[in-house]
């Protein structure tokens, strides 16, 4: 683990930004999507806590989820499962709308990459209307130089695809990217052009795995950096 946990806006010409729980607030409503979900599929009374949830559905291990859930219901195709979560946390995160909030210090961040005309971009596994969705309702968002989404890609992430393509878009950019979650940074520190940061709290059921295992500056939110 990198012990330094400060960095400049002067650094870096690019910031990279996955989603969930790094710009916004709106892990827990994944977790409120799948439970909802599951037991539309398997009855009231299925049940995972959220750090069970969080060790099986957030996982270096490539297409984790469709594997459990295709243990669970012991079929060959889970596509109308993941349909209905899906259409299931759209219609949650419309609902509840005036809850979420962006993560703390990410807007003065954000602005301040603004003003120093640098760029940023956001990278994630969420689908486009997801994106969106949340660049309507903080429209800082919408300064994003580019928005990387899971309908471009046919790998998502832990493979890091998805940033390869990053950095093929910006050559010759010092980039840094932030991730909260062990897939992702399983994903980015795959590529050691890109400077990496995990942000995220003790609280996370991966955070003592993700110091002990990968070569990761740590931040528990943007106010912990020196802008």
């Amino acid at each position: 683990m990198i012990n330094n946990k400060n960095t400049v806006i002067n650094d870096f010409d690019l910031f990279i930004f996955d989603l969930d729980d790094t710009l916004v607030k709106s892990e827990k409503f994944h977790y409120e999507a799948w439970l909802i979900t599951l037991q539309h599929f398997f009855g009231d009374k299925f049940y995972i806590c959220e750090n069970t949830f969080q060790s099986i559905f957030h996982s270096m291990i490539p297409n984790n989820i469709q594997k459990y859930i295709i243990g669970l219901l012991n079929i060959d195709d889970c596509q109308h499962v993941v349909e209905y979560k899906n259409k299931t946390y759209f219609d949650i995160i419309t609902n509840k709308k005036d809850e979420i909030k962006m993560i703390d210090g990410c807007e003065d961040f954000l602005n301040k990459i603004i003003d120093n005309n640098k760029q940023f971009v956001i990278v994630s596994n969420s689908l486009k209307i997801h994106i969106d969705f949340f660049s309507e309702l903080f429209p800082i968002l919408k300064h994003s130089s580019k928005n990387y989404y899971r309908e471009m890609f046919k790998n998502k992430k832990p493979n890091p695809e998805c940033y390869l393509t990053v950095l093929n878009d910006f050559p010759n950019k010092k980039m840094v990217c932030f991730e909260d979650s062990i897939t992702g940074i399983h994903a980015i520190t795959r590529i050691p052009e890109i400077v990496s940061y995990y942000i995220n709290t003790v609280n996370y059921f991966h955070h003592s795995y993700i110091l002990e295992n990968y070569n990761i500056l740590h931040i528990n939110n943007y106010n912990d950096l020196q802008i």
